[in-house]
């Protein structure tokens, strides 16, 4: 059985919200605010003038390495898989040692050809069986990857608004490797007090 383990789930996260557009403000619970990037520009009158730059970028794959609900989620999805797959293994390895028992049986004249036949399509049945059993069990994990996908998310959508509760950014860029974004000045990085964020609300939710 082919593991895909949750560290994947990154990759696959990274192509999904490229851009997260954060409008709405939460000022119940205010986050620490990040010092605001500024950008000088120069207006119809040829002055230099400061303005506050509204884009932030997060690199999602060091903040999901880093978060600790995370760590707890890929370690509960490769123990699950690791199980799963050992189960299988361990059956289909039975099937090939029966398979080699009835065709040594067989060859040695200790069973009939009528009783191999048949012992040979109830082999060929548990095959199948275990082919649509391995089949189920990865459709599940992609199903849970697919949800577990879907919490991080949201649990990293909420930490940015909480965040921006200020809309002081009115977009958040996801700079992973392989994005759309090829330079960003390190200003403008968010990663460490969203990720810091991430964690304490982690924390107290265990309390």
């Amino acid at each position: 059985m082919k593991h895909q383990y949750l560290i994947n789930i990154v990759f696959a996260f990274a192509i999904a919200i490229v851009l997260i557009l954060v409008v709405k403000s939460k000022k119940s619970e205010p986050a620490t605010p990040a010092p605001a990037a500024t950008i000088t520009v120069i207006d119809s009158s040829g002055k230099a003038v400061v303005q506050q730059f509204p884009i932030a970028y997060i690199v999602l794959d060091s903040l999901m390495r880093n978060y600790d609900y995370f760590a707890k989620r890929e370690k509960e999805y490769s123990a699950a898989a690791e199980r799963e797959g050992a189960k299988l293994q361990a059956q289909m390895e039975q099937l090939q040692q029966d398979m080699y028992n009835l065709q040594t049986q067989h060859q040695k004249g200790l069973i009939t050809t009528r009783d191999a036949e048949a012992k040979g399509a109830d082999l060929q049945k548990r095959y199948e069986n275990l082919m649509k059993t391995q089949q189920k069990k990865e459709l599940e994990f992609q199903q849970k990857e697919m949800a577990i996908t879907k919490e991080l998310r949201d649990s990293v959508e909420v930490a940015i608004s909480v965040f921006n509760y200020d809309n002081r950014f009115k977009i958040v860029l996801n700079n992973v490797f392989n994005s759309n974004v090829l330079y960003a000045e390190e200003q403008l990085n968010i990663t460490e007090p969203v990720l810091k964020l991430l964690n304490e609300r982690y924390q107290k939710s265990l309390k």
